[in-house]
């Protein structure tokens, strides 16, 4: 046997504590790109909103430009 009983009981021990840090790691990278996913999302959807805002006020402007138009040729 190359390893004692206690040594085997340490590089257990330490291989867990590597393997529990490693996935820690992992989990924390997963809820971290899971939030910033989120927010992007909800960016994306505050942006179109505000151009669909946009657009109706520039077709609501356009109109008031053409009537205004209208009238001034008759």
């Amino acid at each position: 046997m190359i390893l004692s009983d206690s040594e085997e009981i340490l590089v257990i021990i330490a291989g867990a504590a590597i393997l529990m840090a490693i996935l820690g790691n992992v989990v924390k990278d997963y809820k971290s790109m899971k939030r910033e996913a989120k927010q992007k999302v909800a960016q994306k959807e505050k942006d179109e909103a505000y151009i669909k805002k946009l657009t109706t006020l520039i077709a609501l402007k356009n109109k008031e430009l053409q009537k205004k138009i209208n009238h001034k040729d008759q």
